[in-house]
């Protein structure tokens, strides 16, 4: 269904299908795609659904674009949990040490899944700054 052919427009419509699996592909296709998939991404931060923004913060980690590190820092104080949670993994996937102590501040959130991707990150990062 999702291929390297499809445009950057239809994989963003793709976002927003209820199939969580179509989601997944739409986004990993994205960022795949570096500096157009980061382009993409950066408005849907800004979306009333927290499910298009979780994806965006995953999208932006995977482009690891040099700019995608301050708009992940930013989406830590998301309101919605699940967004906090891929924020921390997307800086886990950009994978700069500079993040760091903000994600390990992330083991304090209200929220346990919060709290252990931040320690699964905050040492992964640790590693990489030896």
């Amino acid at each position: 269904m999702i291929d390297a052919e499809m445009s950057t427009a239809d994989l963003v419509r793709l976002l927003y299908n209820a199939d969580k699996s179509v989601r997944n592909s739409a986004a990993i296709e994205l960022g795949s795609r570096g500096a157009e998939g980061f382009a993409a991404a950066l408005p849907l931060l800004s979306d009333e659904s927290w499910v298009v923004r979780y994806r965006a913060c995953e999208i932006i980690g995977m482009t690891k674009q040099p700019e995608g590190f301050s708009v992940l820092l930013k989406t830590l104080s998301d309101p919605r949990d699940h967004v906090r949670y891929m924020a921390v993994k997307g800086l886990g996937i950009f994978g700069d040490p500079r993040a760091l102590p903000e994600v390990t501040r992330m083991q304090d959130d209200e929220n346990p899944f919060v709290q252990r991707i931040a320690g699964k990150v905050a040492a992964e990062l640790s590693e990489r700054s030896k």
